[in-house]
């Protein structure tokens, strides 16, 4: 045990998460100082009146300091000094990561990446001053031994992240391997780092050790059934919306629907003065719109714009991504519009193929058909039905390529052994079969040499598997998001492993350093 400071991020559904982990990395673990970042008025209430147990100082509350752009003076010098300090990224890439602030998330009908900023370039300007100086403050000051991030997306978290980062502060963000219920604790979100290492580290194994063997096991099932037994998409759905997985739950399903909508009125003429990430502070009687459009598209799905699968073409597969997500506005900034990247896509391929698009599993309600009339105006574009299964068009024999931005469907088809291109930053880039594309103009060149490259090596495949086994850890994250109680979250085994491993990491950079 040893004297450390932490900040910790708390953000609506991770704000309990986040005090059990505080909590146990100071009664376990002799954390000594805690500084934290809010995101909403009602966390804030409850980390300054309701608990006792951890006193952070400093406490930096995004609405608030939101709420002073309008007594900024855009500081044309300080945005240049700051971009110098902590660029690259350039300071836009920060803003274009926020779909709050650059798509008027979430009051919009339609989730769907349309550049429609809430504020114009000024104002801009006034906001990030507004953030960026008390937290570049807070980090210089406080200098916490490391920050904890649950999720990154919002403007603020990038600011936190690349700030710390230039000046020697550890970063932690807890992301997904996509391999069952297992997490990792990675230190850059463009990729998780810890896989990347230990992969690297293994390459030359020929040990046959526990990770193999469960690598091996893992990768024979996922060919045998075409799952990741990804817990956390079962554990959302259930909680999400019970009547799917019960017909007898549907009346209660009805009563939480109005229950929600009664809170959802409320929060809104609470906080509708407040700039808040969420989307219980909608305006209700939009919200109630864009859900009757939902039911409407789900009773009338465009089933005449559906092409099957057909045995004797031979295709490149796209999935859509869902959207507007930080899985392309921050892990692929450049190539966020899928339907151009589509229409790029369409016309580097030879000339006999198609391209296959499916819709994400969870976006047919949310997309108006005037999406899919417009992908289909690309020749050799073919919509297939969202029902089929990726690994059904991935196991195809005409399927010789798959595109992704930097999608799940990316890494089925890596375990598949399919020729991958992605074209935003995600883990399984490491491997030997994955092309990151970096510009349009090279892509024609691209698509050819990945359709002619041999299959991966098992053992490499098998390697990096092994990787994500041994740095990940089983973690039942989405199920806890509703729960209440910080000291029945302090007993779950995912977050005691979560501090543990997060202390590992900060003691072997010690005794690195005292070397």
């Amino acid at each position: 045990m040893f004297d450390m400071k932490a900040l910790i991020l708390l953000q609506r559904q991770h704000s309990k998460i986040g005090q059990a982990v505080a909590r146990t990395l100071k009664d376990t673990h002799g954390v000594t100082d805690f500084c934290a970042y809010v995101f909403s008025p009602d966390t804030e209430r409850w980390i300054a009146e309701e608990q006792n147990d951890i006193f952070y100082q400093p406490l930096l509350s995004d609405h608030k300091l939101h709420a002073g752009y309008k007594n900024e003076i855009v500081d044309t010098d300080f945005i240049k000094q700051f971009e110098t300090t902590y660029g690259p990224p350039h300071l836009w890439h920060y803003l274009y990561s926020d779909r709050k602030l650059m798509m008027s998330i979430g009051p919009k009908e339609e989730t769907t990446t349309v550049i429609d900023p809430l504020y114009g370039h000024e104002d801009l300007l006034r906001i990030f001053q507004a953030r960026a100086r008390p937290i570049e403050k807070m980090l210089r000051e406080e200098r916490p031994d490391f920050i904890l991030f649950f999720n990154i997306g919002a403007f603020a978290h990038l600011l936190l992240f690349h700030i710390a980062k230039k000046l020697g502060i550890r970063t932690f963000i807890l992301d997904f391997p996509r391999i069952g219920n297992l997490v990792s604790l990675t230190e850059d979100y463009n990729t998780l780092t810890g896989i990347g290492e230990t992969y690297l580290k293994r390459q030359n194994a020929t040990v046959e050790d526990e990770y193999v063997a469960k690598a091996r096991e893992f990768i024979a099932r996922f060919r045998r059934t075409g799952s990741l037994d990804l817990e956390y998409l079962a554990v959302d759905a259930a909680i999400i919306n019970p009547s799917k997985q019960n017909p007898l739950l549907r009346f209660e399903s009805i009563y939480r629907s109005l229950s929600y909508f009664a809170a959802l009125t409320k929060n809104y003429w609470r906080n509708r003065g407040i700039f808040l990430y969420g989307e219980t502070d909608m305006n209700p009687l939009r919200f109630l719109g864009h859900k009757i459009k939902r039911r409407w598209r789900a009773l009338h799905p465009p089933m005449n714009l559906y092409t099957l699968p057909q045995a004797h073409e031979e295709f490149a597969f796209f999935p859509l991504h869902y959207e507007p997500e930080l899985a392309i506005l921050l892990l692929s900034p450049f190539y966020f519009d899928q339907i151009m990247l589509i229409r790029s896509i369409a016309r580097a391929l030879p000339l006999h193929m198609k391209v296959y698009v499916k819709e994400h599993p969870s976006m047919p309600t949310r997309r108006a058909r005037s999406y899919y009339r417009e992908l289909l105006k690309i020749p050799n574009v073919h919509l297939v039905p969202h029902t089929i299964k990726s690994t059904e068009l991935l196991n195809a024999p005409g399927c010789k390529l798959v595109t992704a931005i930097t999608g799940t469907v990316g890494w089925e088809a890596c375990l598949l052994q399919k020729p991958v291109i992605t074209f935003g930053e995600v883990f399984y880039n490491a491997l030997p079969l994955v092309r990151r594309a970096r510009s349009l103009d090279d892509l024609p060149a691209l698509i050819r040499e990945q359709m002619e490259k041999p299959k991966i090596n098992e053992s490499e495949l098998l390697n990096f598997v092994a990787a994500a086994f041994a740095d990940g850890f089983p973690f039942n994250y989405a199920g806890l998001w509703y729960e209440n109680s910080v000291e029945k979250l302090m007993q779950d085994a995912g977050i005691v492993e979560l501090c543990r491993r997060l202390m590992a990491k900060l003691r072997e950079t010690r005794v690195m350093k005292t070397q």
